[in-house]
């Protein structure tokens, strides 16, 4: 009888236990899925080694690897936020760590992270997310603040020179005319006109992208502005062999713009792309509409301006629109950024693609009216 009561009451403690267990494991669970499932990325690390001892599902989908390679992976990058542990009076520390991941080179991450006891070991507990977008965005607004002054101290350098740079061109023009094509500076003060104009030019550029004009909107089918526009650079084209196509949407929806500004984007697109063609290649001009995925997303007719050139170079493709950037010997380096500011006037948008020694591509979008 004592043994069957020991026996049941040994059942009864077994039970219990593995109830317990099923809780505690139930339990486990719970907040695993927690870690597992949080919206930010989620890292323990162990110190002196940087190993990750376990992340998250959204580490792995932000770094771009496979969680079962990362877990285990060194990762010291976390050493800088080691010795703000140790230095910091703050049982947790707020720093931002740029890390190198397949999918993004330059990935900017804010980390949040605190020492926590595992047995008798510190490891690093450490919530991080993405902040590459917000570090972009405010690089664009530095950049902004600089395009602003720049343009402000071009306006008063260029007004400064109008005036005795008119003088210079007037009294050499006077120079040649009375000198004769037989003197021996005949030659030498045309290559001045030459160059005092291409001053005047930059200068009368610089003057007006400090200054610019007010958009006179009205509703405009693109469709109408591109012929004007081939005319208007027919003369530089014909310098070379370069083959114009266009390939126009016939059922183009309207948009609202200022006919002379866009005329002027379109003219100087088709320059760039003539100038980065060195004796014979292809132009073609298309339009077309581009419809938003969402209701909430701006519905746009294209423009795309496409070249057979030189291509453009991967590191300059993100200083082509700063104010007195070129890589040609006798550009401004205001062409695009004054294309940019006009179609930034009308809500449009302007993106490039390119190849170097393929081509470029320019996409104008207006939106629909």
């Amino acid at each position: 009888m004592g043994k069957d009561f020991e026996i049941e009451r040994g059942y009864a403690e077994t039970e219990e236990l593995i109830n317990k267990i099923d809780k505690l494991e139930q339990k486990l669970l719970w907040y695993k899925s927690f870690f597992d499932n949080a919206t930010d990325a989620v890292f323990i690390v162990q110190p002196d080694a940087w190993d990750v001892l376990d992340a998250n599902d959204y580490a792995a989908t932000l770094l771009g690897i496979p969680k079962n390679e990362l877990v285990g992976a060194a990762m010291p990058q976390f050493r800088r936020i080691f010795k703000l542990l140790k230095k910091s009076s703050s049982p947790v520390v707020l720093s931002e760590l740029s890390i190198d991941t397949p999918n993004n080179p330059n990935l900017m991450v804010e980390v949040s992270a605190r020492f926590f006891r595992h047995y008798d070991t510190d490891l690093i507990y450490a919530i991080a997310r993405d902040v590459s977008e917000q570090h972009a965005l405010t690089d664009k607004m530095v950049q902004a603040d600089k395009l602003v002054l720049l343009g402000q101290l071009s306006a008063g350098v260029a007004h400064e020179i109008r005036n005795p740079l008119a003088a210079i061109n007037l009294n050499l023009q006077l120079m040649k005319r009375n000198l004769g094509e037989e003197n021996k500076n005949y030659n030498y003060i045309k290559n001045a006109i030459s160059g005092a104009e291409r001053i005047s030019r930059i200068v009368e550029l610089t003057l007006n992208f400090s200054r610019p004009a007010v958009p006179r909107v009205e509703r405009l089918n693109v469709n109408k502005i591109i012929p004007s526009a081939l005319d208007m650079v027919k003369p530089v084209i014909k310098r070379k062999d370069i083959e114009i196509r266009v390939e126009l949407d016939d059922n183009l929806p309207d948009t609202a713009a200022d006919a002379k500004q866009i005329q002027q984007v379109f003219i100087n697109l088709l320059t760039n792309a003539s100038d980065a063609i060195k004796d014979k290649g292809t132009i073609t001009i298309s339009t077309y509409v581009e419809m938003g995925i969402k209701a909430s997303e701006t519905n746009y007719v294209i423009t795309s301006v496409k070249d057979t050139g030189c291509g453009i170079q991967a590191e300059d493709l993100q200083k082509i629109f700063n104010p007195f950037f070129t890589r040609k010997t006798e550009g401004t380096g205001l062409g695009l950024p004054i294309t940019q500011r006009i179609l930034h006037q009308h809500n449009g948008v302007i993106d490039v693609e390119s190849n170097l020694n393929e081509g470029t591509c320019f996409y104008v979008k207006l939106p629909i009216l």
